[in-house]
């Protein structure tokens, strides 16, 4: 029946697809619409085509070959088990086996693994691990397991099991069950969205003319993409929620407690002093080295990990900006505000304001360049921003840099929307506000500060405009532009003071974590491990799901201790291929126009390669860790970009339309490497089974061959 129904809706399927590329084709108007359109009806059926004849192929599986469906006798086979496995040995099966379909339950409900060994026509002892397969608990169709055996099949040996040491229970094993045909209308849609997405990016129409004529066009497609990525942000931060049990969304906002940002320096601040009020382990005290991490044994006990020590008491290294939100919610509700909704929050907001600083940065130099081009550029921004590593978790250290995120983006939006540099009057207010939150950056994270350093440059400039200009309200100007600096850095100053004796010292080197920090010395190998897999490691290809697989940090044999967070790595400049543009700078300074050039490649230089290696560089301590690229990699980027777009203004009309194409694959394997390296990390996360299947699920969707 599978065969005769997949020949009926192939037939008519190719039928369609034939009749609409033969009406489409005769259509001779030239209008955008109407050619967009007519490639849009051509690609919705090229993708109905691929649904139905090579997605749905194993729905034929078992054509051509004299298949009888049955279930192996369970209590006739040679049994091997233990607690998570179980092996059947079937001796006599002596028939075609095209498919073998189980009924399967893990008393976890995760994933269960198959490995199948058989000897058929072609050879007369076991093919070892011949076929293996996973099934995901919950999702009926990956139970059936296509099998590409010779002949009669004589023999068959399988294995089942579990990765989580879960209880089985095999309820039956069915040989030759048809592969139902299912038309997936979420694939079919995915296809055509991208291929829709690269037309309008590569050909004439909407996105083809300058930004400065189709700029309204393009703002409202860029807030589109930023409300769906918001909501993307929204998705993954539910997936970390749902690792919780009994998870609701208003118990969440009535927490009684939280963790080192959300409530224990909610309380110090509240109770008066800058410790905080953990009783300390005398026991560690007493230690020779507390900081030393073997010295700190089960037999000492407790202790709160990654919080500093210093003379006798806790306190923490990571930024009290954030409390500007905690201690008010915690004073009005009595509760603490949930650590996995202020992840949320603050990313949304750095999402928000990376595209109102884009735009901007538009409006100001880009209004001869093709929309297509903005367009994209803004895309692989927000992808490659690295803030897609914190959502699905729930910990102080994504608050830092979720938050440190949110006032970089701000504070960069009202520098550059100041009119300190590009036309129009100088707007102190806006002033205020850059200084303001990119002072509360490093109060989020100390490594931030290198973006403080770059901002005066840009207070410099519009100075010197300032001064150009004829305005002599040189005061006011350097108020607003200093002051809170000024105000907000002293709060820093006196906070380190108060904690540690010294207006400088933030205290990391007390940290009760990885490695004792007052220790550990400076090793150029160290920092060269950062930049590699930040910026040039490789990815590679796989046949599974998510397919391009992150490298596995490479620490090229630091012959010493480095620390290594996270184990998926792909170079920068392979996600944001624009980044190859640095090879071009000095053709890119010698078109751009006379002026403003030599200040632009300082400001561009200092902001965009200077302070992003700073802090590759800084980190090193710290070791490898993906979400650490929220503090330097869109910055990278947008460099990159600007000195493309100069690039492309000044080529010919041939090369800019061959750059734009470039441009458009640049964006796909952009979106494919950051989606392979963020959903394997969220699958090395901590997951509910349910939320792993589905997206183990969502993957199966593209490896038809299983």
């Amino acid at each position: 029946m599978n065969i005769i129904l997949y020949v009926i809706i192939s037939v008519i399927t190719l039928g369609a697809a034939v009749a609409a590329f033969i009406f489409t084709g005769k259509i001779k108007n030239n209008k955008a619409a109407i050619k967009a359109a007519c490639f849009g009806i051509r690609t919705f059926m090229i993708c109905v085509v691929l649904e139905v004849m090579l997605f749905n192929l194993n729905a034929v599986h078992l054509a051509g070959g004299s298949y009888k469906e049955h279930e192996l006798e369970l209590n006739g086979a040679l049994t091997k088990s233990n607690k998570d496995s179980v092996t059947y040995e079937f001796n006599d099966v002596n028939e075609p086996v095209g498919t073998i379909d189980f009924d399967v339950v893990s008393q976890s409900g995760g994933k269960v693994n198959v490995t199948i060994d058989m000897a058929d026509d072609t050879n007369a002892a076991y093919r070892l691990g011949i076929a293996k397969a996973e099934i995901l608990s919950g999702h009926k169709r990956t139970r059936t397991i296509p099998c590409n055996f010779s002949g009669n099949v004589h023999k068959l040996r399988i294995t089942v099991s579990t990765d989580d040491k879960a209880e089985l229970a095999v309820r039956a094993i069915t040989v030759n069950k048809p592969i139902t045909f299912r038309f997936s209308i979420v694939r079919v849609g995915i296809i055509w969205l991208v291929a829709m997405a690269v037309y309008f990016m590569t050909k004439p129409g909407l996105y083809a003319g300058d930004y400065a004529d189709g700029k309204i066009l393009v703002k409202r497609s860029a807030y589109i993409l930023t409300f769906f990525l918001i909501g993307i942000a929204l998705w993954m931060t539910n997936s970390c929620r749902y690792a919780n049990p009994g998870h609701n969304f208003w118990s969440d906002f009535c927490c009684e407690n939280g963790n080192q940002i959300t409530q224990e320096l909610v309380d110090a601040f509240e109770n008066g002093h800058v410790y905080l009020d953990s009783e300390v382990n005398e026991k560690l005290t007493e230690l020779d080295n507390p900081y030393d991490w073997s010295q700190r044994t089960k037999e000492i006990g407790s202790y709160p990990w990654d919080h500093l020590l210093y003379e006798g008491k806790y306190y923490s290294y990571y930024g009290i900006a954030p409390l500007l939100l905690f201690i008010p919610y915690h004073l009005a509700t009595g509760f603490y505000f949930p650590s996995v909704w202020a992840i949320w929050l603050f990313g949304c907001v750095g999402i928000y304001f990376l595209t109102r600083t884009y735009l901007c940065i538009a409006d100001k130099y880009w209004g001869r360049v093709r929309s297509s081009l903005v367009m994209m550029g803004l895309f692989m921004m927000q992808l490659v921003s690295g803030i897609w590593f914190t959502f699905n978790k729930a910990n102080f250290y994504e608050i830092a840099q979720n938050g440190g995120f949110a006032c970089v983006t701000a504070g960069t939006y009202f520098l550059i929307s100041s009119n300190v540099i590009g036309e129009g009057s100088i707007k102190r207010s806006r002033l205020v506000w850059a200084a303001v939150f990119l002072s509360l950056a490093v109060l989020c994270r100390p490594t931030l500060a290198v973006y403080c350093i770059a901002a005066l440059f840009f207070i410099g400039t519009g100075f010197a405009k300032l001064r150009k200009s004829g305005d002599k309200r040189y005061v006011s100007y350097w108020i607003c532009s200093l002051l809170p600096f000024a105000v907000i850095g002293g709060v820093q100053m006196l906070y380190n003071y108060a904690r540690f004796g010294s207006f400088f010292d933030f205290g990391i080197q007390y940290s009760l974590t990885i490695n004792d920090f007052t220790k550990s010395q400076y090793h150029t190998h160290f920092v060269g491990i950062g930049l590699w897999n930040y910026l040039f490691a490789f990815p590679s290809f796989s046949q599974n799901y998510p397919f391009f697989i992150p490298s596995s940090v490479d620490t090229f044999n630091p012959n010493g201790y480095y620390f290594v967070a996270t184990h998926n790595a792909v170079g920068l400049v392979w996600k944001a291929l624009p980044l190859a543009a640095y090879a071009w700078s000095l053709k890119a300074y010698r078109k751009a126009l006379p002026g403003r050039r030599r200040i632009n490649t300082v400001l561009i230089g200092i902001t965009c390669v200077i302070a992003p290696l700073v802090i590759i560089c800084s980190i090193w301590e710290s070791g490898y860790g993906a979400r650490y690229c929220v503090d330097f990699a869109w910055e990278m980027l947008m460099g990159a970009l600007i000195i493309s777009f100069i690039i492309w203004q000044n080529a010919s009309a041939n090369t800019k339309k061959h750059l734009n194409s470039v441009m458009a694959a640049a964006c796909i394997l952009c979106l494919v490497l950051t989606f392979s390296q963020t959903v394997s990390w969220m699958l090395d996360g901590d997951l509910s089974v349910e939320w792993r299947m589905s997206m183990l699920n969502f993957g199966r969707m593209f490896e038809f061959w299983r």
